[in-house]
């Protein structure tokens, strides 16, 4: 059968982002009958799975479709990669991503790849075999690649900078590496990785200067998701990001703990400039009520296109409760995050009562010092689309946090 299944193996593998190919091997797997019924089911299940939005309740029933196959057929369906992956992840009815050692890659890369359209890695150990991995043409057939916590500082980014393989990658984790803006330097100059949607650069030691030279490349005007989180690059390293037309296609910011809230952010001429993306997290970066209003005070002509907001673990009180309470520029808002913040219960009626959060359907209040006093003003609110309401742990009483979990859908004891 195998054989048979051949030519249809290879145009899916060929054509690795068109679900025409994984269709008409499915139609063919239920011509055969037999145990190629299961692999067929799980091909259209996950395409469509592919094509609905999170909440949409279709979902249920396909995920419990997914789950009696794997169940009963993951074991089989995976044991070509057991030789030399882990962690086999299927989407559209394939082996999508796996975890691979640098080694085992470098042997074994043909093997990989002829046995499904794997589309994404995770590259460990690579140590002393980094450049040899980068001169692997394979690297060519993939859309994202993760270096994770391997330590290997501005090598790392130097090499993926340089490798001529990478120019189809649309998503980059090079997380916890310890690189430094000389690394963010030549990602920004490497005209292979012009088609990169996401780079997750977390936990590296990018500075001002780093930010600035992302903000400033002409090779990721793609870029829709940028993940700088504990990195000190500090409000103008932030303000750069957010304001770049270079980076126009930005949507998705993550800037948690990286001092974007230090007194400087005040002096800067365009910290609004942050309310350019549609998602964006300021968790943990010191920030206090002035700092706020500087961000959330655009000009009359700044683009406002902001619909999630992650304020978390930030010392804001009730003064930065009412200045996000009183911001009209975040009308358009649909979630607003401000769990473990020093909110009272004024500071909750604040945010209750406010008519320019009346979008807003998701609120994250939770580990704040608040009560009932506070989160009755939910029962009596202007928000009429909110969905869901995390509530703190301790604080509320049964009778209130019973009304409000049956008012409002989701995990409202978080």
């Amino acid at each position: 059968m195998q054989t048979d299944a051949e030519p249809f193996l290879q145009r899916v593998r060929a054509f690795p982002d068109d679900d025409g190919p994984r269709l008409v091997f499915a139609d063919w797997l239920e011509e055969q009958g037999g145990p190629g019924l299961a692999r067929a089911a799980l091909i259209r299940i996950q395409i469509a799975l592919e094509g609905l939005s999170e909440g949409d309740p279709a979902r249920s029933e396909l995920l419990n479709a997914e789950r009696i196959l794997f169940d009963a057929h993951l074991k089989d369906w995976v044991a070509p990669f057991r030789a030399f992956c882990t962690s086999p992840v299927f989407r559209r009815g394939f082996v999508d991503e796996v975890n691979i050692d640098a080694r085992q890659f470098l042997r074994h890369a043909h093997d990989l790849f002829a046995a499904g359209p794997v589309r994404q890695l995770q590259l460990m150990d690579v140590g002393a075999n980094l450049g040899r991995v980068m001169q692997s043409t394979y690297l060519g057939r993939l859309s994202g690649l993760t270096v994770y916590a391997q330590h290997l500082r501005d090598p790392l980014a130097l090499a993926v900078a340089r490798c001529p393989y990478l120019t189809g990658l649309r998503q980059l984790n090079l997380r916890k590496n310890r690189i430094t803006d000389a690394g963010a330097d030549a990602l920004a100059g490497a005209q292979a990785l012009s088609s990169l949607e996401e780079i997750n650069l977390s936990e590296n030691e990018l500075t001002e200067a780093g930010a600035r030279a992302l903000a400033a490349s002409p090779h990721l005007g793609s870029l829709r998701r940028l993940d700088l989180r504990q990195n000190p690059v500090g409000p103008v390293g932030a303000e750069a990001v957010a304001a770049s037309d270079r980076l126009a296609a930005l949507e998705w910011l993550v800037l948690s703990e990286c001092g974007v809230g230090s007194p400087r952010l005040q002096t800067l001429p365009r910290p609004s400039a942050l309310l350019r993306v549609t998602t964006l997290d300021l968790s943990a970066n010191g920030l206090g009520a002035a700092a706020l209003k500087a961000i959330l005070t655009p000009a009359a002509d700044a683009p406002v296109r902001l619909r999630s907001l992650d304020l978390s673990r930030n010392d804001l009180g009730e003064p930065g409760a009412r200045a996000v309470a009183g911001a009209a520029a975040l009308t358009g808002l649909r979630t607003l995050k401000m769990s473990d913040c020093r909110l009272n219960d004024d500071a909750i009626r604040a945010l209750a009562s406010s008519p320019h959060l009346s979008a807003v359907t998701e609120f994250d209040l939770g580990n704040n010092p608040a009560g009932d006093a506070g989160f009755e003003a939910f029962l009596h609110t202007p928000h009429p689309r909110v969905m869901q309401l995390t509530l703190p742990a301790i604080g509320i009483s049964p009778p209130l946090r019973r009304e409000l979990d049956r008012r409002f859908r989701g995990p409202a004891g978080a």
